[in-house]
């Protein structure tokens, strides 16, 4: 029998609709934030970033944390050997 679980996994769709309407790219983001690229790295991977980093972001893009980050709600099957 198998088994699931929801989760939340964290995106920066968000984000990336906000650079569309303000022309911007991630380099531009890059320099106005502060941000180092593999903070960037991250992001495209949807990985976590700090507080600080976001709040960064936020400032650079006069934008709210809703503005940059998002969660999907998603079902992940278990099978009975991924406990």
């Amino acid at each position: 029998m198998q088994m699931g679980e929801w989760i939340m996994a964290l995106n920066y769709k968000p984000l990336w609709i906000q650079l569309i309407k303000k022309d911007l790219m991630k380099v531009d983001v890059i320099r106005m934030a502060g941000l180092t690229t593999n903070v960037m790295a991250q992001m495209g991977k949807n990985k976590p970033i700090t507080f600080k980093n976001l709040e960064r972001i936020c400032k650079a893009l006069e934008c709210t944390p809703n503005d940059v980050i998002s969660f999907d709600d998603e079902y992940v099957e278990k099978g009975e050997n991924n406990d």
